[in-house]
């Protein structure tokens, strides 16, 4: 990666790793800006390091976090006068989704700002092939912040899979 080194990584599926292991583990040129543990069940997990010539701000939001359901952390970082905030997050394929949406909506509510961009990495289980249900109900919380997602293709195809 020398020597354009990426600002931040995001481990966004399921780092598997409690606090104290998370807190030992070292990626070089890099910092660990925030990060969600499971409390309960095994696994699981999402983390944001970020490069070490960087500044960055953790956004306190574990208190949203449910285990399975939603798996989140944040970060604010500044270039100039432009202000980012990361997002990662994760929902496990047995997760309700109703129980995801909303404290994700709670969340950008409380974050969202017109000045303020978001960079969103999400490993959330959802069947894109679908148009309805839970692909529409994430696009219109995310369109209600002005948000859109870059990639517009699949990124795993499975057995189980919907070809349309």
């Amino acid at each position: 990666m020398h020597p354009n080194f990426p600002h931040a990584m995001c481990l966004l599926t399921e780092h598997h790793l409690k606090y104290l292991q998370l807190e030992k583990f070292h990626i070089e040129e890099y910092n660990l800006g925030a990060h969600y543990c499971r409390k309960q069940c095994e696994e699981g997990g999402v983390a944001i390091f970020v490069h070490n010539s960087l500044g960055f701000t953790n956004v306190e939001i574990a208190q949203h976090c449910k285990d399975q359901y939603v798996e989140i952390c944040a970060l604010k970082l500044s270039f100039g006068t432009q202000n980012i905030c990361i997002l990662t997050l994760y929902r496990a394929p047995s997760g309700k989704f109703s129980m995801f949406l909303l404290p994700l909506n709670t969340i950008l509510q409380s974050l969202y700002t017109p000045r303020l961009h978001f960079i969103i990495c999400r490993d959330i289980s959802i069947n894109y092939l679908n148009e309805s249900g839970n692909k529409n109900q994430l696009d219109n919380l995310f369109l209600s912040y002005n948000l859109t997602s870059i990639i517009n293709f699949l990124m795993r195809i499975q057995n189980t899979s919907l070809l349309q």
